[in-house]
């Protein structure tokens, strides 16, 4: 799914959330007065403030969804992060609200009016109607793995939930138990406060560049080896935004493959990941050497115009410079391994041997590969 259709997948179901948030938000503080239910009014302020973080949501989920940009190359995921931060502070500001007020309904001395029966109906379609908003909502979040859409379906869920303790509250103060509907108050109050710690919990985890899981890691693990040519992993790291993993990896190959086979090894990594895991975004190849070493002396390897020149200064008395096709060298353990390439009509054993002869005192190579060229054929398309 590309990002202008994550994006309007978001922001349709965020519109009809809020829609049946205001519709229901104005209609519980109505029903409220009219039915004379203190809790069905506060419910209804709830469901307002949903309609609050329904519009929080629409602004945030633009951004997040926008396609990279010069300034933002690795997307906007995380403005979902810090949205989903700004959720989670909502719900316990949200909790502090209504255990406060439900404190202080313990603490009135005066009788309270018994509410209607009405609003029993009005507090059982605001349980329908906000499960139904959750479900929709979880389903979108699912399959745009947003955990920002995953936030507003939880708030809608604790909007469900309070309906529900607002109903025990009215079916209980019409047989005189009045307190049932402040201890319910407070029982709703303690699960959005624990959602609103489990949303920032898990954003924070995201913002500070917390590694996926060992299992997701072993998974990851198994579709890269599953690969024909890659023999192993050396580094693996993660780190998600927005809901989307990104991977860099370091994947160990046949030494003397070309630099073009590993480059190829390392895209069928890349797509492979891609195609098998939905939620990762991007991989970074890193290709090594089945050889390679982390040596101290390592960097103060000479560089190839430097190695080439000393090779060419060596063999200018046993062959034409002009014969050399090509000289490959290969940085493996810490030494220099040459690949030389000649061509040649006859290249006899003894000045194969002149060659290797003549770069024994060069102190950092330790190998010499030499091959006449025999034949190079150009197969090229019809159409070219």
């Amino acid at each position: 799914m590309d990002a202008q259709q994550a994006k309007r997948e978001a922001t349709n179901v965020t519109l009809v959330g809020m829609f049946f948030d205001l519709l229901l938000g104005v209609g519980k503080i109505v029903g409220g007065v009219l039915t004379n239910s203190f809790a069905l009014i506060t419910d209804g302020i709830h469901s307002l403030t949903d309609a609050g973080t329904d519009i929080f949501v629409l602004v945030v989920a633009r951004v997040a969804h926008a396609e990279p940009d010069a300034e933002h190359q690795y997307g906007h995921g995380r403005f979902e992060t810090l949205g989903t931060i700004a959720m989670g502070i909502v719900f316990f500001i949200t909790a502090a609200i209504l255990m406060y007020d439900s404190f202080n309904r313990l603490r009135i001395s005066e009788p309270l009016p018994t509410p209607a029966a009405a609003g029993i109906v009005i507090a059982l379609l605001s349980v329908a109607t906000k499960e139904w908003i959750y479900h929709y909502t979880m389903r979108v979040a699912k399959k745009l793995n947003s955990n920002l859409l995953k936030a507003n379906a939880w708030h809608s869920r604790t909007d469900a939930i309070s309906s529900v303790a607002v109903l025990i509250g009215i079916l209980g103060a019409r047989q005189g138990y009045l307190w049932m509907d402040t201890i319910a108050g407070m029982f709703v109050s303690l699960i959005i406060a624990k959602i609103g710690w489990e949303l920032c919990t898990d954003s924070l985890t995201e913002l500070v560049d917390t590694a996926v899981s060992k299992q997701r890691r072993e998974q990851f693990e198994s579709c890269i080896l599953s690969i024909d040519g890659i023999r192993g992993i050396t580094e693996l790291r993660s780190r998600s935004s927005g809901g989307k993993i990104i991977l860099e990896v370091r994947l160990l190959v046949n030494s003397y493959i070309s630099v073009s086979e590993g480059h190829q090894l390392g895209e069928l990594a890349n797509k492979s990941l891609i195609r098998q895991f939905a939620d990762v975004f991007e991989v970074l190849i890193h290709i090594d050497p089945i050889q390679h070493e982390t040596i101290d002396n390592e960097s103060q390897l000479p560089e190839r115009a430097q190695v080439i020149a000393s090779l060419k200064a060596c063999w200018e008395n046993f062959i034409d410079q002009h014969s050399i096709t090509s000289i490959d060298l290969h940085y493996l353990g810490g030494a220099i391994e040459v690949d030389l390439v000649l061509d040649v009509d006859v290249l006899l054993m003894a000045t194969a041997r002149d060659l290797e002869a003549a770069i024994e005192a060069e102190p950092h190579i330790t190998k010499l590969r030499i091959f006449n060229k025999l034949h190079e054929s150009n197969h090229e398309s019809a159409s070219s």
